[in-house]
């Protein structure tokens, strides 16, 4: 039997990927009865498996190869751990990267979900064409971004950018044009994209360009519709801003907790607390802090 894959397009948020992963980590997965282990390509007894449980008959059985442990092809179609990819052409298919594959007229962009009772012994495999990607010129890049001759794209979804051909990633979240630079697909208003670049890697929801600094999350105030938020530190100094850490920053005379300022603290002496049982987590040569807020006095410890 030979298994087709559902072509509809979908992206879950990179949490949900992350939380997804931990999840089925930590319980074992692989191990569950009916679950898919993802070994790859297997033939035993003229049947063709992928993952030891699916099995499954090419369409040309006489030319299908693997190509990597998770992708294959025949004559006729390319395969996605052990299902064909509907509209496919095998003669021309080609796997550009663990979740992009392409042929003379389309790219695809494939990936796994669970779903419902099953979550955690079964996944289903999602393969969709990418609309109006251009086999051609698409380039994989780094952190699931791709870019072809005229758009951007992460997992598979298009976006918007100033100028593609210089588009480039920073992490997941960050990403950075010859214009400007990007949080989470989005543009952000003013920046200088040439000299966009993340403050530091302990710190990755920071950036700054020549100018200014910049801290980014993820707003879920409203649970069903999280949304991209990029806030200026205010008369930040680019040039000086260092990470103190704990979601801290600091320049020569400043210090911020996330985008907001903190009232009062002395940036030269300013550092974390390592002890992370406390709930004070900063403190300065006159003051404890919690969080961007000044601790009451009788919170602080006697000299």
């Amino acid at each position: 039997m030979t298994h087709s894959v559902a072509t509809r397009a979908g992206r879950r948020p990179w949490w949900l990927r992350t939380l997804t992963f931990t999840l089925g980590l930590l319980t074992g997965l692989g191990g569950l009865s009916g679950c898919d282990t993802g070994s790859g390509y297997a033939k035993k007894d003229g049947l063709w498996n992928y993952g030891g449980t699916r099995q499954f008959m090419p369409l040309d059985p006489a030319t299908f190869k693997p190509i990597d442990a998770i992708f294959a092809k025949d004559a006729q179609r390319g395969y996605y751990r052990g299902s064909v990819i509907e509209d496919s052409l095998g003669s021309s298919f080609e796997v550009l990267s663990e979740h992009e594959a392409r042929d003379a007229k389309t790219v695809f962009y494939a990936d796994t979900y669970r779903k419902g009772q099953e979550y955690y012994t079964q996944r289903h495999n999602r393969v969709f064409a990418i609309p109006g990607a251009d086999p051609a010129s698409y380039r994989v890049l780094a952190h699931g971004y791709a870019r072809d001759a005229s758009r951007a794209y992460y997992e598979g979804q298009a976006f918007k950018v100033r100028d593609v051909g210089s588009f480039e990633p920073l992490d997941a979240r960050y990403a950075r044009d010859a214009q400007r630079g990007y949080f989470e697909r989005i543009e952000i208003p003013g920046s200088h994209g040439s000299s966009f670049a993340l403050l530091d890697v302990r710190a990755p929801e920071f950036a700054r360009d020549r100018t200014r600094v910049y801290h980014g999350h993820i707003d879920t105030s409203e649970a069903n519709s999280p949304r991209p938020v990029v806030r200026v530190l205010r008369e930040a100094d680019a040039a000086s801003i260092r990470v103190v850490g704990r979601g801290y920053v600091a320049d020569a005379r400043r210090v911020w907790y996330r985008s907001e300022p903190v009232a009062g603290a002395d940036a030269a002496s300013f550092k974390v607390n390592e002890d992370y049982t406390s709930e004070l987590d900063a403190s300065d040569s006159q003051h404890q802090y919690r969080q961007g807020q000044r601790a009451p006095e009788n919170k602080a410890p006697s000299p």
